[in-house]
């Protein structure tokens, strides 16, 4: 029987690892002009790899500097989605897997994954002696709650739990749990490794003053401007977090953020302006942390909605974007080119070819769809670096195929809220960061997807993604991924233009700040850090 025991740290039974690999890693950077030191780990490798590591230091304020959300940030897992949403669920709570930095799996509340023979049933064994921030021991009984929270079809991390008979989860024991599911999984723990998946104690149901088992505990918050945290001194993971205090605060213009860690007033900052990253790798005033990742820049195109529902308009607008210039004018290098599926380097991604840009070729599909001399609005936002950038370049690009793309701008804090804007537009700018195709797949391409930005509905699609989530092995899962993708690749609304480089700029104060291919600033890492 496979068994994920991460308490051995071992997954020596899969045979394929959820990881980017060196190769692709090294690959990546060297296409973003990294400097590359040969036999080095990941941090050696990225654009202004940090400082070796010292013996950690006690005490004092971390302030980390985003672009906001305004009055939609929230300590609610289950409605925020922007990224300094993001900074707050992973250091006020606990995921059930963590990500390492290679995106390789690791144990968070979860120790041991234990699957059934048609993997239709897993069981979770649970670390032991960890309390909430109240003093509340955790338990089974948590996890059950977590998992049963999510399964309101409006909770953001609903598609992990789609798939389990939420009423039929049982405790065995206090640190056990059985989870029955809806049809196969041979991955189920891929699930839970994403920001809105993190565990709540039972009852929580007030987010104003929220309780979690994470390195920091709530002090303080005013949702647009900025939220305090203070060090959690029972946390399970021996001896952290470092820092006395953590501050996340709102700072929307790119410019002032960095102005902001030049002058001190913030200690470290993510989502640096990719053209700020390049300057300052020359002037070398703070670290730059830059990791390569399956992250994707996306423009996306609702194939419900007129021009978009004719797939040869979807076709034509994929041999548009010309992707290196996006990536060079928008990103200042630091992506490689997305071939229009997400999930570069992870398992079972489909290595198909990278569309070249052939203006004419997408002029004749146009024609042939009656939308000669077409004229669309591309929605925008500041609220990711690079997103206003390409969305003009892009523009600039249509002109050559007879298309006129008026880009409007729209504000950076309602920007991702489903419920204002995002899932409405017909066409417009996504960003998504992918730990595993049996994870992405179910909360973008699913009929019933919170957050199915291309409006992708197919009953059909659906039972063959399901499909290549329950594959018995690993042979019928490569198969059958190969059919979901290959019918996004063909007929889908994404125009998954660029792998992103994570990159964020953190003040030569702080160390213990190492680059990741799962998420910004470390994957949201503040436990490990501390301040010279």
């Amino acid at each position: 029987m496979r068994r994920w025991n991460w308490q051995e740290d071992a997954l020596a039974e899969e045979s394929e690892r959820s990881v980017l690999t060196r190769r692709d890693l090294l690959r990546a950077a060297a296409a973003s002009g990294a400097a590359l030191a040969a036999g080095g780990p990941l941090a050696e490798h990225a654009l202004g790899a940090l400082e070796a590591a010292q013996q950690p230091k006690r005490g004092g304020r971390l302030r980390v500097g985003h672009v906001g959300a305004g009055k939609g940030e929230t300590f609610n897992p289950g409605r925020g989605s922007s990224f300094i949403d993001a900074s707050r669920y992973f250091n006020l709570y606990d995921p059930l897997v963590r990500m390492r930095p290679d995106l390789t799996s690791g144990p968070g509340l979860a120790l041991q994954w234990v699957p059934n023979k048609d993997s239709t049933a897993w069981q979770i064994k649970l670390r032991p002696d960890v309390t909430f921030h109240n003093g509340k021991s955790f338990t089974a009984d948590d996890v059950i709650y977590t998992m049963r929270s999510m399964g309101d079809p409006k909770h953001v991390g609903y598609a992990s739990v789609a798939g389990i008979r939420l009423g039929e989860l049982k405790k065995d024991g206090n640190l056990g749990v059985r989870v029955p599911l809806k049809s196969p999984n041979a991955r189920l723990y891929d699930n839970f490794n994403v920001q809105n998946s993190v565990v709540i104690p039972v009852g929580l149901k007030n987010f104003s003053k929220p309780i979690g088992t994470g390195p920091f505990s709530f002090q303080s918050f005013t949702p647009g401007q900025r939220s305090l945290c203070a060090r959690n001194p029972d946390y399970w993971e021996n001896g952290k977090p470092y820092v006395d205090e953590w501050e996340d605060i709102s700072i929307d213009d790119n410019t002032a953020r960095l102005n902001a860690l030049l002058a001190g007033e913030i200690d470290m900052l993510s989502q640096l302006d990719p053209r700020q990253g390049r300057a300052q790798l020359s002037r070398k005033q703070i670290q730059v942390l830059n990791a390569p990742s399956p992250t994707v820049q996306v423009f996306l195109m609702a194939t419900d909605i007129a021009p978009f529902d004719d797939r040869r308009v979807r076709q034509a607008f994929r041999l548009i974007a010309n992707r290196q210039a996006l990536i060079d004018g928008a990103l200042s290098g630091f992506a490689t080119p997305g071939n229009d599926l997400a999930g570069r380097g992870l398992p079972y991604w489909l290595d198909l070819p990278v569309r070249k840009a052939d203006p004419e070729r997408a002029r004749s599909l146009l024609r042939a769809a009656g939308h000669e001399d077409l004229t669309v609005t591309l929605h925008t936002s500041t609220i990711v670096p690079g997103f206003t950038e390409a969305a003009t370049l892009f523009a600039q690009q249509a002109k050559a195929a007879g298309v006129t793309v008026n880009v409007k701008r729209e504000p950076a804090n309602a920007y991702f809220d489903t419920s204002l804007l995002y899932t409405k537009l017909d066409f417009a700018q996504s960003f998504w960061t992918v730990t595993a195709l049996g994870q992405w797949y179910p909360q973008s391409l699913l009929s019933t997807a919170v957050w199915n930005e291309t409006h992708w509905r197919n009953k059909a699609y659906d039972k063959l993604i399901q499909s290549a989530i329950g594959a018995p092995n690993n042979a019928v899962a490569r198969r059958r991924w190969r059919e979901v993708q290959l019918q996004q690749y063909r007929d889908g609304g994404y125009i998954v233009w660029a792998n992103v480089n994570l990159v964020d700029g953190v003040g030569k104060n702080v160390k213990g700040m190492k680059p990741s291919s799962f998420f910004n600033l470390g994957g949201w890492n503040y436990r490990d850090c501390w301040l010279t």
